[in-house]
């Protein structure tokens, strides 16, 4: 593969060991990789849309048993990989095919409606030949945009009539790109000039492309065919890339090459919601581009991909005794960093990497303002995920700071003291039914609780199609 550049979407994630004992998958399920972007990727020459090999979606395919496409292209439950980078058409494209992708590439000048609709008939193409009758869409960097609008436009009626199992995003442009947007021309040309950018590429990550095509606001939808699958958002958050450049450029959160914000869905409309659920939202401490390397996010990704139940463990109210406040400003503003472990993926595949992990450092857990001797419900979840088969509990660990500085949460009361560590918990929840736990430290106290939705079991589509595109 080609090197891939700072600010793409390049990362292939390695999920889960080689070794790892296998979970079963659901019946007749082919995972579809969707890539990131790559360097003059837009300019590319040779065939898109074909198997390709790729030594990251090996091991994902050997983490969970099963053959890629490469290997066994008959099989229903593989993993399979294509470019949607390139200037020719596969063999088993028609002349409608071919027609289909004139039109769109001539509507939008390629870019993103190209590649969804080149992946979605990809997508196809693995369940014609092998028999699967769904497929999870894994959206990888730029692949989380590219995702979207396969099932925000229901490209090829992949959505519309059943064969999308799971959407799942991983360090996603799922709602654009701060430095393709509002990082200021310099930073635009700095990109385009030194990673051979193509210029599509850029403007469709940009969040006025994303607002005028896909949806506005652009971190929302009420796209009710979202309502037919569950939803997966992954955030790494680690900003120490290139010497947080991109943190004192924005002043915001972010993983060195995506806003955090960004790379997810912020809200959905009652209708666009899976049992009337938002979709799940999880963090690793890693940069966008030592997302490969985290165990967390593979032991996480399997749980999504084989999970049935969803649990969320939230912080519901919370008594401050001793806020280490020193600044004499009041209320003190206290971070609940946590990390959440899974002992099954330990258990499973020797992965004991928090599956959750939000902290202080990483801006990616917000700040309570919490007055001394007052009762305060905060709401602040905890963890919200899907939770591996066999999962019994989870391992809840915090990191409670009290902060009197920092530029990106815009606090500023006292350099000199930029903030305190208060007393934390180390607990184990269960996952076999909601509960409520009662924590006390020597600072706080507070109600965390725990809620458990089962999802249906993973049975064909209720509408199955027979593909026909020859």
């Amino acid at each position: 593969m080609k090197r891939s550049a700072a600010l793409a979407c390049v990362v292939l994630l390695s999920l889960l060991s080689a070794n790892a004992p296998a979970v079963a998958p659901p019946s007749k399920t082919a995972t579809i990789v969707v890539r990131g972007f790559e360097n003059s990727g837009a300019s590319a020459t040779g065939t898109f849309g074909t198997d390709k090999v790729n030594d990251t979606v090996e091991q994902l395919a050997a983490s969970i048993g099963l053959p890629t496409s490469t290997v066994n292209p008959f099989a229903p439950n593989q993993v399979a990989y294509t470019d949607y980078y390139g200037n020719t058409a596969p063999g088993y494209y028609t002349q409608a095919d071919l027609d289909d992708l004139t039109s769109v590439t001539n509507a939008y000048g390629g870019g993103i409606p190209r590649y969804a609709l080149i992946v979605a008939k990809y997508a196809k193409h693995v369940m014609q030949r092998s028999g699967a009758e769904q497929v999870n869409l894994l959206g990888l960097s730029m692949g989380g945009l590219v995702s979207r609008w396969i099932v925000e436009k229901d490209v090829e009626g992949l959505v519309s009539s059943g064969k999308v199992a799971r959407w799942i995003v991983i360090e996603g442009v799922v709602a654009g790109n701060w430095i393709c947007s509002e990082g200021g021309q310099s930073l635009r040309d700095f990109v385009e000039d030194n990673f051979d950018l193509n210029p599509i590429d850029l403007q469709h990550m940009s969040y006025s492309w994303v607002t005028a095509n896909i949806h506005n606001p652009r971190d929302e939808s009420s796209n009710p065919l979202l309502a037919q699958f569950p939803i997966h958002f992954w955030t790494p958050a680690d900003d120490d890339l290139n010497g947080k450049a991109l943190t004192f450029a924005s002043l915001k959160a972010n993983d060195g090459v995506q806003l955090l914000r960004d790379t997810y869905l912020r809200d959905l409309a009652p209708a666009a919601r899976y049992l009337g659920l938002r979709p799940t939202r999880s963090f690793i401490h890693a940069t966008h581009e030592s997302s490969k390397q985290n165990l967390g996010i593979r032991a996480g990704v399997a749980a999504d991909l084989f999970g049935r139940r969803r649990v969320t463990v939230t912080l519901r109210d919370v008594y401050v005794n001793n806020d280490k406040e020193s600044s004499s400003q009041e209320p003190a503003e206290i971070v609940f960093g946590v990390e959440v472990k899974s002992p099954r993926a330990q258990t499973l595949y020797g992965i004991t990497a928090p599956v959750n992990d939000r902290r202080f450092m990483d801006n990616s857990m917000p700040v309570a303002p919490l007055p001394e001797d007052t009762t305060v419900t905060v709401g602040l979840v905890f963890f919200d995920d899907m939770i591996l088969p066999g999962e019994d509990r989870l391992r809840i660990k915090t990191d409670v700071r009290e902060v009197d500085y920092d530029i990106v949460y815009g606090i500023n009361e006292n350099v000199f003291n930029p903030e305190d560590t208060l007393s934390n918990i180390d607990m184990e929840v269960s996952t076999l039914a909601p509960a409520t736990y009662h924590v006390s430290t020597g600072d706080w106290r507070g109600v965390l609780s725990v809620e458990i939705v089962d999802y249906p079991p993973f049975d064909p589509p209720a509408r199955v199609d027979d593909w026909a595109l020859h």
